[in-house]
C-alpha cells in the first residue's frame, strides 16, 4: 500500500495532536482540590494563557537552536534556570492535583 506525502503529514499531524500532556492524563476531581480557587475565576485562565505563550516560543526557540551551536553564558543560564522554575512549579501542581503519586 502507498501512501502519499500529504497523507503521512495529515497522520502525524493527527497523533501528534492526540498526546496528552501528563497534567491532563489525570483530570482533578473538584472535591480532591487542596487550595483554594480564585473568587474570580481568572487565576487559572491567566496562567494558561501564559504558558500557552512560553510554550510557543520555546518551542520555536527549540527549533532554531543548532545542537552544536555555541550561546552567550547569560543565554544558557537563563535557559537553565527558567527549565528548573517550571519543573518545580510542575511538581508542585502534580502533588497538590496527586499526592502521594508524583515520582521525583
Amino acid at each position: 500500500m502507498k501512501i502519499t506525502r500529504k497523507e503521512l503529514q495529515h497522520l502525524i499531524q493527527e497523533v501528534v495532536s492526540q498526546q496528552r500532556s501528563v497534567l491532563l492524563e489525570h483530570p482533578q476531581n473538584p472535591e480532591e482540590q487542596s487550595y483554594e480557587q480564585d473568587p474570580d475565576g481568572y487565576e487559572g485562565n491567566m496562567s494558561k494563557r501564559e504558558l500557552f505563550h512560553l510554550s510557543q516560543k520555546a518551542q520555536q526557540m527549540h527549533d532554531i537552536l543548532a545542537d552544536d551551536e555555541n550561546l552567550e553564558p547569560w543565554v544558557s543560564a537563563k535557559i537553565t534556570k527558567a527549565a528548573a522554575m517550571i519543573g518545580s512549579i510542575f511538581d508542585h501542581m502534580m502533588y497538590e492535583k496527586h499526592p502521594g503519586h508524583v515520582k521525583e
